[in-house]
């Protein structure tokens, strides 16, 4: 007879944060009606992995890979997915978080805080959002309740994420919250049919998994590519790469390799962008130096980038979404671009090795500049903040517009 596991959620969505902020935010989607259980239709999705009971006029929309499994539901007419399933196999998720490889089947043989931590990398990095960790509660029956709040520009959103282990399993279910109690209580009946099979035979497909292996070359794109001649006399190629995989990258490295009219190579450099991780969607700045100049007999040149799926950097890494940036430029009496400007620790957890990249371009959006700075303090703290500055000895073109951002690492406990 087959195994179940049963999620058990019996008041997890009632427990809503009250914020200001999300009056409105499921203004545009319909109310569902309250059906009895006893009418719902159950979901069994076709690797057998999990179970869930719905309306039978919900929307379903599979867009689960042979690496990780991943479902929306939907009442009729909605404009977002109001759950979202997420199962993979714990070790395929991230290999660092194995502690016993003999007891790699039960939920002890793993770090769950790691494996927590890497699937809220991956899952909430929605261009033009910030994302923002409220509350961490561990439930009665071994899940972890994560609050989390979206700050996007069509409003704020606020979502419920119940992570657990389960078998060889890690898995999430990831509730969005409407402000219409009707609602949630609709919600709160379908949460608690959701159940994981441990026993499902269902495996993640390691060979695209987040283990320390490299992309495949097309998941890193370029834009903004620009070149200039220094005051220097060097030749200096810039621009951005863009990850274009579902996953984080770490240790991203630009190669600019130089051809002669025979098609033979005559120079190459490369170097590690200033990003420690790079999220799905995300641009970094690059910039490779040939000190001596433009290569004798050269007639083009190639650009190619590497990186491995992120494994090492998850851990330790504290993004953008915990430090909110202020900025400012003006043209110093030298001469000089500075850009100077605030970064305050808006996370919960105490981040050292802050730094700021930052970006200028010129009208047409190519790159003339590239910077990288610690900030002035040493850790900071949350609610702390610091001052950074950067200057332009320097550009490849006239500066129109220019970006920062800023990351660091969890601060050492020891």
């Amino acid at each position: 007879m087959m195994r179940h596991t049963h999620l058990a959620l019996p008041v997890i969505l009632l427990a809503m944060l009250t914020l200001p902020a999300l009056s409105g935010c499921a203004a545009n989607q319909p109310t569902p009606a309250l059906v009895d259980p006893s009418g719902f239709a159950t979901y069994t999705h076709p690797t057998g992995v999990f179970t869930i009971d719905l309306p039978p006029d919900w929307v379903v929309n599979d867009t689960s890979d042979n690496r990780t499994v991943r479902v929306e539901f939907s009442p009729p007419g909605a404009a977002e997915p109001w759950i979202m399933v997420y199962v993979i196999n714990s070790a395929v998720l991230n290999p660092t978080a194995i502690l016993d490889p003999e007891n790699a089947g039960s939920p002890a043989g793993y770090d769950f805080d790691t494996l927590v931590a890497t699937y809220q990398t991956l899952s909430y990095n929605r261009a033009g959002s910030v994302f923002k960790e409220l509350a961490r509660e561990p439930q009665p029956d071994g899940s972890l309740r994560l609050t989390i709040v979206e700050d996007a520009p069509g409003g704020t959103v606020q979502y419920n994420d119940f992570s657990q282990p389960v078998g060889v399993y890690f898995s999430a279910l990831r509730v969005r919250l409407p402000d219409d109690p009707t609602q949630v209580r609709a919600l709160n009946r379908i949460v608690n049919t959701f159940r994981v099979v441990p026993d499902a035979g269902w495996m993640s497909d390691v060979a695209v998994s987040m283990e320390q292996s490299s992309v495949r070359a097309d998941t890193i794109g370029f834009s903004g590519l620009n070149a200039w001649l220094n005051a220097s006399g060097g030749y200096e190629i810039a621009g951005q790469i863009a990850n274009n995989s579902p996953g984080a990258l770490e240790f991203a490295r630009v190669t600019v390799q130089f051809f002669d009219s025979e098609g033979r190579m005559i120079a190459d450099r490369d170097d590690f962008v200033p990003s420690d991780l790079i999220l799905p969607g995300e641009y970094v700045p690059f910039s490779i130096v040939f000190p001596e100049g433009l290569p004798a007999g050269a007639v083009r040149y190639d650009i190619s980038a590497s990186a491995r799926y992120a494994d090492f950097n998850l851990r330790t890494f504290y993004g953008p979404e915990n430090l909110a940036v202020t900025s400012a430029a003006e043209f110093a009496e030298s001469g000089l671009l500075v850009i100077s400007g605030q970064v305050r620790n808006e996370g919960t957890q105490t981040a050292e090795l802050v730094k700021v990249i930052v970006t200028v371009f010129d009208d047409q959006q190519r790159v003339v500049g590239t910077a990288t700075t610690l900030v002035d303090r040493q850790t900071l703290a949350p609610g702390e903040t610091s001052m950074y500055t950067v200057s332009f000895v320097e550009l490849g073109g006239s500066p129109a517009t220019f970006q920062v951002s800023a990351q660091g690492v969890l601060a050492s406990r020891d």
